[in-house]
């Protein structure tokens, strides 16, 4: 290729001239009209390494500057040619640290990473139910804090809770502890407390399971509590664990996806 400034031959891949200094990178691109940039379209990323490049372009045009004042005081042809030698070599030099700069810029960008969206605190599934047809669905999630219960349990004891519906008993609310006993007979039932957010305290009525077992109830009014869950962020529930008194177990509530 031939020089755009002085029109010397130059290599092919020669981002300066090593006759005048001249950047052929940024002189021999074609210059395109700016275009109207529309307000929703993101802007253009700006290049990788403006800087480095413009201090090497300035570095070779003082190095052509220097090889033309040797020439107008006179110097003699073996001086000037030393200069273009000397020239050629930190053109040379001027060229790799670009290449470095871009190298580096391409490590920094391909190790970038994405910002993590916040885990859900819900987790989701369905069944079939081949006995009465239909679908059944399970929302599921897990307090955040544990309860530490003394002998016989000896555990940290953690809440679940359960909004589900199914063809056979429809809409539920269900919570089930990992370890210990909630109190709540079946033929009688029992309450607790719970807050939405920052709101005021509410008694809840609980059922227990038809099965009487000691670790699982079920909400009474479960739509309008799934409705309060749907528009709230945390929920804290109160409620006797036998021999742990009134243990407190919160939740994150927020987010969850439900129009069952």
């Amino acid at each position: 290729m031939f020089c755009t400034q002085c029109g010397a031959e130059i290599a092919d891949d020669s981002r300066f001239c090593r006759h005048c200094g001249a950047a052929q990178s940024i002189e021999s691109a074609p210059v395109d009209m700016p275009e109207t940039v529309s307000p929703f379209t993101s802007a253009p990323a700006p290049s990788a390494n403006p800087v480095g490049r413009t201090i090497g372009i300035a570095a070779a045009a003082i190095l052509a500057l220097i090889f033309i004042i040797g020439l107008m005081n006179g110097r003699s042809l073996p001086e000037a040619s030393a200069i273009e030698n000397n020239a050629d070599m930190l053109a040379d030099q001027m060229e790799m640290q670009a290449d470095n700069l871009d190298a580096m810029a391409d490590t920094v960008s391909a190790g970038a990473k994405p910002v993590a969206e916040p885990a859900d605190p819900w987790s989701y599934s369905q069944d079939e139910d081949k006995v009465r047809g239909g679908t059944s669905y399970f929302a599921s999630t897990t307090s955040t804090n544990a309860i530490h219960q003394d002998p016989p349990y000896e555990a940290d004891t953690r809440m679940r809770m359960t909004v589900r519906r199914m063809p056979s008993s429809g809409t539920d609310v269900v919570l089930t502890i990992s370890s210990g006993q909630l109190m709540c007979p079946s033929y009688e039932g029992c309450s607790g407390t719970v807050r939405f957010d920052n709101g005021p305290a509410e008694r809840v009525r609980f059922n227990g399971p038809a099965d009487n077992s000691s670790d699982t109830i079920f909400i009474i009014g479960a739509k309008s509590f799934i409705a309060k869950l749907k528009k709230a962020k945390k929920v804290i529930i109160e409620k006797t664990l036998y021999e742990a008194g009134e243990p407190q177990f919160e939740f994150d509530v927020s987010g969850l996806k439900w129009d069952h």
